[in-house]
């Protein structure tokens, strides 16, 4: 088989076929019009029978070509044979290979090596030589008056060979360039959509408009921002006059405005910046349209993050001066000369201490975290060991824990250490806070599927007071706490871990009483390919 495909190969069988009809007509008009004095006569057939029958028979191989796309090596084979008898024909009737005759041959060998195999276009080009060198030996044999140059003979069949050889290795090149030239079409192809894509789905607005203020091209969201106008309308001055102005304004000054621009009513004001692109000829200006509120938003992130940085060193520095200030006030209240008001004073001293403690632990923690590891983690071996060691840690008391999970097998892909450092939060804020008054604390730790979707479910349930609604939607903020002796940071490390691992944690009230915490684990991608059969292999 070639390297061509089918709808190509057909292409050329077409073509082929074509040169085929014009060769066939024009032997046919030197047969039946040129006469004797243009073609010698034949013995036997006559020369117009012969005429006729090629023309006839290339019609029917053009026309089969036409309509047949299959068996496309068959109808190539068929036609070089009927090209070579013709040539054999014209061959013995003009003289020999030194008539130039056997030219006809070379064309139809040429063409057949193209379109057919190796094999079968070598074999093309071993009948064309077979034909000539037979043609020189019936003629030798049976007319002797007419002599043949059997070097020449010899040569014109390895001149068959070596065309053969050397259009095979063309063709080869040009079908693999045409094949490479193919392939990166399409790649442009996928690259050009995929950079469409992307530009079509920014959040940023942009637009491509010319000097004059038509716009070229837009994506979604600079569509939006622009007040969602008509296709039809493709003036900046219709409906977005303060950015045509404003661009007109930045080409004569190359200076850009930070002032916001409200484009249209009901959407968010937006912070233009323009770029220049195009040749000399055709200038182009290229328009983002920056949300202001995400704008806002990263310089916000920015300064938290500065934030961050600073309460860390500063809270390192508070660490010292509140370790000798707690560690003073042990010492004065165990001094048997102060008063017992005084003793409470230090009570107070020292309980505040601690609190501030707490606070500086926390910030430390927030900005030493270390990255998640997550792991493909069984929830029940995890929970029996999370359960142990927060029992290890606990004052005894009538205080109960239970685990409940909905199967044996849930698997959850977390770092288990971080899960465990949230979960104690929970857990812990539960038994302190999630009790009625006078009753001991009952803690569920539920772990269950999260229904259809992939992933899982562990949940922090108490029998307590609940959290009235108001203060729902602040737990999860830093530094929000109810109590006088609370960081409000526990919740807020919680939810900061959670997301560190690709999980989420919301409450949920519970109604018959008490406070829900879920979090939402990712399930572990399974194992495929040539890794699965890998693993496999090892056990």
């Amino acid at each position: 088989m070639t390297a061509f495909s089918n709808p190509q190969r057909w292409n050329e069988l077409k073509l082929l076929s074509l040169f085929r009809l014009f060769q066939s007509s024009v032997f046919a008009i030197l047969v039946f019009v040129g006469g004797p004095q243009v073609l010698p006569a034949t013995p036997g057939v006559p020369m117009q029978v012969i005429a006729l029958g090629y023309l006839l028979g290339a019609f029917a191989l053009w026309f089969i070509a036409r309509v047949a796309p299959e068996r496309i090596t068959a109808q190539v084979l068929s036609g070089s044979v009927l090209d070579l008898c013709v040539a054999a024909i014209a061959l013995h009737v003009f003289g020999g290979p030194a008539s130039g005759a056997g030219a006809l041959m070379l064309i139809t060998v040429a063409i057949t090596a193209l379109l057919l195999s190796t094999r079968l276009a070598a074999l093309v080009a071993a009948i064309a030589a077979l034909v000539a060198v037979g043609e020189s030996a019936y003629t030798a044999w049976f007319d002797p008056g007419q002599s043949r140059n059997w070097m020449q003979t010899g040569f014109y069949g390895l001149s068959f060979f070596l065309v053969t050889g050397l259009i095979y290795w063309l063709g080869a090149r040009t079908r693999e360039s045409r094949e490479l030239a193919e392939q990166r079409g399409q790649d442009l192809l996928s690259l050009a959509e995929v950079n469409e894509l992307i530009i079509q789905r920014m959040r940023t607005g942009v637009l491509v408009v010319d000097l004059a203020g038509e716009i070229r091209r837009y994506n979604e969201s600079a569509w939006y921002l622009l007040g969602m106008p008509s296709p039809q309308q493709r003036h900046l001055s219709n409906f977005a006059r303060p950015l045509l102005a404003r661009m007109r304004q930045w080409l004569t000054a190359n200076k850009h405005d930070p002032l916001a621009l409200n484009l249209a009513q009901g959407v968010p004001s937006v912070v233009p910046r323009f770029t220049r692109i195009g040749t000399d000829h055709n200038v182009l200006v290229l328009i983002f349209l920056e949300d202001e509120s995400q704008v806002s938003k990263r310089a916000e992130e920015l300064t938290l993050s500065s934030l961050g940085r600073l309460s860390a060193s500063i809270a390192h520095e508070v660490r010292n001066p509140l370790g000798a200030i707690s560690h003073a006030a042990q010492l004065l209240a165990e001094s048997e000369e102060i008063n017992e008001l005084d003793r409470q004073l230090v009570k107070i001293i020292v309980g505040q201490c601690t609190r501030m403690n707490g606070i500086v632990e926390n910030v430390l923690q927030l900005s030493r975290r270390e990255r998640s590891r997550p792991e493909d983690i069984l929830l029940n071996d995890w929970a029996e060991q999370f359960l142990t060691e927060f029992k290890q840690s606990l004052p005894t008391g009538n205080q109960q824990i239970r685990i409940y999970a909905e199967r044996s097998d849930l698997r959850a892909l977390v770092d288990p250490s971080q899960l465990t450092q949230a979960c104690w939060n929970l857990v812990r804020n539960a038994l302190t806070y999630g009790r009625q008054p006078d009753s001991p604390a009952e803690v569920l730790l539920r772990m269950r599927h999260q229904g259809d979707e992939p992933g899982v479910i562990v949940e922090i349930i108490d029998r307590g007071p609940g959290i009235p609604a108001k203060l729902q939607t602040s737990l999860f903020e830093p530094f929000f706490t109810t109590r006088a002796d609370g960081t409000g940071l526990g919740l807020y490390i919680t939810r900061q871990l959670l997301e560190a691992n690709q999980a989420s944690i919301e409450y949920v009230s519970v109604p018959a009483g008490g406070a829900c915490f879920r979090i939402r684990l990712a399930a572990p991608q399974p194992v495929t390919g040539p890794m699965q059969k890998s693993l496999s292999s090892r056990h």
